[in-house]
Order: structure tokens, then sequence, then C-alpha cells
């Protein structure tokens, strides 16, 4: 009985240890996208000067706004998800290595977008990588589904599904956007700001219905 104690307390620690560390990454990957909106430099600079440069900043501007709240949608995620457990197993571990991997990636994707945005390879290559980062995201809800021993106690695999369904949400995200940004560079930015929380909405919706009818 004390043994079993012991191992429970054990994967407790190792379990927070993995959530603190993984908090701490996505806390200098959202932090470091500000660097990218950067203080234009003018030499005896007007009024309508530094406005015109501020104004020139609009894509540095929506590219650290949707990358914050893209990353901030997978750590509520990820913070819900590491809740609903009791222990870490090597799988699950891996995995959210490699999600980390994409979240700590992201400021870079961030740049390109805010720097080349009307060019289809700038766009593309970000929401492509939004793609990678709702694939992995996705892959690290599925390990915990195929380890149900992983959860808390009154936690059911059935308590996942909902939460399983709900992350195609960003896929669909960036599925949606990346094909827009094939037409124009204006449509992708539509749907990363504006159109975002409508296709969360329907997804959500989506997912609410099958929940019900299961």
């Amino acid at each position: 009985m004390i043994a079993g104690s012991h191992d429970t307390g054990r994967d407790r620690q190792q379990l927070e240890r993995l959530t603190f560390f993984s908090d701490a990454v996505f806390a200098i990957a959202m932090t470091l996208l500000v660097v990218e909106v950067k203080l234009p430099h003018l030499h005896h600079a007007t009024g309508p000067e530094l406005g015109q440069a501020l104004w020139s900043l609009l894509p540095n501007y929506i590219g650290f706004l949707v990358s914050f709240l893209v990353l901030g949608r997978f750590w509520l995620v990820h913070h819900e998800v590491m809740g609903l457990l009791r222990a870490a197993n090597r799988r699950l571990t891996t995995v959210n290595l490699l999600l980390l991997l994409a979240v700590a990636f992201m400021p870079f994707p961030t740049a390109v977008i805010s720097e080349y945005v009307q060019l289809r390879v700038g766009i593309g290559f970000y929401t492509g990588w939004l793609i990678v980062l709702g694939l992995v995201n996705r892959q690290l809800i599925h390990s915990i589904v195929a380890s149900p021993e992983l959860l808390d106690d009154g936690v059911s695999v059935k308590d996942m599904r909902p939460i399983l369904r709900r992350s195609w949400i960003s896929i669909a995200i960036g599925v949606c956007a990346f094909a827009a940004g094939m037409v124009t560079w204006v449509a992708a930015l539509v749907v990363l700001t504006i159109g975002s929380p409508i296709i969360a909405t329907l997804v959500g919706r989506r997912a609410a219905r099958q929940d019900a009818t299961a």
C-alpha cells in the first residue's frame, strides 16, 4: 500500500514537472511574438510620418495578435487536458515534446508572414505551420485517449472525446486560411482574424451535436 502511494506521488510529481515545463515554453514563445512588432526608426520624424510608419506595421500587429491567440488557444486546451491526468507515459511525453517544438518555432512563421504577407509563399508557410500545430495537438489528445490508464480518477475516455473532436478546429482554420491565401493574402488575413471565431463556432457546434447524439 505504501509502495503504491509512493508510485502515485511520483507519477504526480513527474506530471507536474511536464506541465510546468510546457507552460514555460508556451509563455516564452508567446512573449517572443512581440519582437516582430519593431519600433520604427525615423530621423527628425513628424507626426504624419510616425503615423504612416505605425500604420505600415499593420501586418506585424495582425501577425502578433493572431499568433498570440492561436498559441493561447493551444495552451488552454493543453491546460485542460493536463488537468485530467494523473500520470504521463513515454509516448505522451514524446508527443508533448513535439508539440512544444512546434510552439517554440511559432515566432519564426509569424516573422515570415509579418514581413512577406503579400506573398503566397509567406501565407502558405504560416498557415501550413498552423496545420502542423493542430495535427500535433490532436495527436497529443489521441495519445491520451489510447492510454486511458493515464486519466485521473473519475475521468473516462468518453470525457476526452469532445476535446478530441474540438481539436479539428485549429486544423480547419489553418486549411481554410491556406486555401484563402492561395487566392489573395487579404482573404487569408480575413480568415485568420474574422473567420477564425466563426470556424471555431461552427466546428464546436458540430462537435456538440455529435456529443449529444453519442
